[in-house]
């Protein structure tokens, strides 16, 4: 009896120390794997649209611009339901456009879209990167009518990069206040940026650097993620 009570706790204290880390890497497969596929949609569309209206470049992306989306984006999506346009702060409503940063600060989104496979998104054209360069943002979210959106946990912004020489892409590592990648900061800086839930600088997107931190690591969440998924 003796040695079948010492060997359950041995069980027990074996599982006590590995349960959370499996817990803990299926939340971060399950954000790796929604990402991706949030990435390659957005990317596919764009390409798709690209063949029948031309690149990016002569879509006439503005800044606060919204139709670009409905124009050259959604007909080459599997959208299942259009969100009124209006500010919804309430995590169980599919709808909710409403995400936070660590520090608490709170910005709305208000023209979203919910894809079949139950991804979000929203889309706005943004300032430019630089002379020549124009940029469309994405918000990706990731639980809809679950949590709490906070970004780099559930949220991600992604930027559509678009030249004027008909090259473009779908990223997290570039924003409108620079043209190079955000891979060649510092991890100590964009693990800052991250953890901070803000922009860091104005110019920045608010949770970019989330986003790149993922990118920047083959899509894949560091081991040292500074945001508690």
């Amino acid at each position: 009896m003796a040695e079948v009570l010492i060997t359950l706790g041995i069980i027990g204290v074996v599982a006590a120390m590995t349960i959370p880390t499996l817990v803990a890497n299926y939340k971060k497969s399950v954000v790796e794997n929604k990402l991706k596929q949030a990435v390659s949609i957005i990317n596919q569309a764009i390409i798709l649209s690209a063949v029948d209206n031309g690149t990016p470049d002569i879509w006439g992306i503005t800044n606060g611009q919204k139709t670009t989306f409905a124009q050259y984006i959604q007909p080459y999506m599997d959208i299942g339901i259009v969100c009124e346009e209006k500010n919804i702060d309430d995590p169980k409503d599919i709808c909710n456009n409403s995400v936070y940063g660590s520090t608490g600060a709170k910005k709305s989104f208000t023209n979203k879209y919910i894809l079949k496979n139950g991804i979000g998104l929203s889309y706005n054209g943004a300032p430019t990167l630089t002379q020549g360069q124009r940029r469309g943002l994405f918000i990706v979210y990731l639980d809809n009518g679950k949590n709490k959106y906070i970004y780099g946990k559930n949220v991600f912004p992604l930027n559509l990069i678009v030249h004027d020489n008909q090259k473009y892409l779908v990223t997290g590592t570039m924003d409108y206040v620079q043209d190079f990648s955000f891979c060649s900061y510092s991890k100590t800086k964009l693990y800052d940026l991250c953890s901070n839930g803000q922009s860091g600088s104005s110019g920045f997107s608010v949770g970019i650097a989330c986003t790149a931190l993922v990118e920047c690591n083959g899509w894949k969440i560091p081991d040292d993620y500074p945001v508690r998924l």
